[in-house]
């Protein structure tokens, strides 16, 4: 009952938002009846809803992995590494994934949790990652190349120094079904662009 009340409640929502919009579209458009209405956005609504093919491109990522991680910074002799785990698995219907990584970063316990997924309306993979080595929450958005096996997310990295957030890029590519490697991009110093992070995935 619950979540009918709240599609009802979107539908709503939906229907005067098209209402105010045709406020402002040309006179000459023929109107919607509002059971048309209501059925076209059914109709929508279950397109962005439902998962489909590049939802399954995904299904590659979900299992155990363990990780072999390298930190690199400009200058430095050589990278800071270290290991941890991970989960990924389908939520919400085979909607998204969610990535549950813990293991230790600088010393310290590190715990992460990621969500990913591919938004019908944008015609986009998206991803979100939070953990407890900051307060930001990242987003990414990118493209699948079936050719290589690869993702490419644009995002943004924090840059404590300068006090902001620099872009930068992921790259992240299926080796064979056990192996995964993800590399990490963003401009150094000099603004040239250097790999800051190197994650290699073992499955488990």
């Amino acid at each position: 009952m619950k979540s009918v009340l709240v599609m009802s409640a979107l539908f709503t929502f939906a229907a005067f938002a098209s209402s105010c919009a045709s406020v402002h579209s040309s006179a000459s458009a023929p109107a919607m009846s509002e059971a048309q209405m209501m059925e076209e956005m059914n109709t929508k609504w279950a397109a962005f809803a439902t998962p489909g093919a590049a939802h399954q491109v995904l299904n590659e990522r979900v299992g155990r992995w363990s990780l072999a991680v390298k930190m690199f910074m400009p200058g430095a002799p050589a990278p800071m590494e270290s290991t941890g785990t991970n989960e990924v698995k389908w939520i919400m219907d085979g909607r998204y994934l969610q990535d549950t990584t813990t293991g230790e970063s600088m010393g310290q316990t590190f715990s992460g949790l990621g969500t990913m997924g591919y938004d019908n309306l944008k015609q986009k993979y998206v991803g979100t990652w939070v953990d407890n080595m900051g307060t930001g929450i990242g987003v990414a958005e990118g493209t699948y190349d079936a050719a290589t096996r690869t993702w490419t997310y644009a995002c943004h990295n924090p840059d404590l120094m300068a006090g902001g957030y620099v872009p930068a890029r992921s790259v992240e590519r299926m080796v064979d079904h056990n192996h995964m490697v993800m590399q990490v991009f963003q401009a150094g110093p000099d603004g040239k662009e250097y790999m800051c992070m190197e994650i290699s995935y073992t499955r488990i």
